[in-house]
């Protein structure tokens, strides 16, 4: 039974177009990995979650699909359940930034072995690319995907290893967003943020210990938004 992808999810898949067996961490109902194969966009998956719900979910979408033999379901959290060598590459969505830091950081040697790690958070970005950076990997693309009103960001990264320069502006914008600051939806995903931090700022006394924070990213916001206008 096809079901059609959300914008965000066929985002996530294409970018894995490149792998033969990848892992779906936090799966819900399997429709990435079963759309993935219907499509012959990968082979095999490794379909993953901690909850019973949504693997309850998930095998009655691969039997529907009738994919059972080339779908493997494993319950656990983040990485856990994978060993070394086992898939090309993993998506992660869906889930906040910051508890994908937390698995990633759990799961970071099977991380390693891995070609491609695909990650689109529900916030919580800044966090989710400190981590890539510092231990080691690259962030090699990222894209944002505008549904339903909502602004989605993607980050695409795979291990290196190498020391890099870890800028604060590519931790907050993105190291490849940035390059395109006249984006419509980088323009539009920017211009909302800072009008939501304008607001936070006419609501809070110049004394609170946050107050400097907000007004710090305010002008970060607006110097990225002046090379935009360039």
């Amino acid at each position: 039974m096809a079901k059609k992808l959300s914008m965000r999810l066929s985002a996530c898949l294409n970018a894995l177009s490149s792998l033969s067996r990848i892992a779906d961490i936090g799966t819900d109902h399997a429709y990435l990995p079963c759309e993935g194969i219907s499509k012959g966009i990968i082979d095999s998956a490794i379909a993953i979650d901690v909850i019973d719900g949504p693997l309850a979910q998930a095998k009655a979408t691969i039997a529907d699909y009738g994919l059972a033999d080339r779908i493997e379901l494993r319950k656990g959290s983040g990485f856990e359940p994978l060993a070394i060598g086992e898939v090309d590459g993993v998506v992660i969505a869906g889930m906040g930034g910051k508890l994908m830091t937390h698995l990633l950081e759990d799961g970071m040697s099977v991380a390693e072995s891995m070609e491609l790690l695909v990650f689109q958070p529900q916030g919580g970005e800044f966090a989710l690319r400190q981590t890539l950076l510092i231990d080691g990997f690259k962030i090699v693309d990222e894209q944002l995907i505008e549904e339903d009103g909502i602004i989605y960001t993607i980050i695409i990264a795979k291990p290196t290893k190498e020391e890099d320069y870890i800028n604060r502006l590519d931790l907050i914008f993105g190291p490849v967003l940035r390059k395109n600051p006249q984006d419509e939806l980088f323009i539009k995903k920017w211009t909302d943020e800072l009008k939501s931090i304008e607001e936070v700022l006419a609501k809070i006394p110049e004394g609170n210990p946050k107050y400097a924070e907000f007004e710090n990213k305010k002008m970060l916001i607006k110097g990225v938004l002046a090379d935009a206008n360039c």
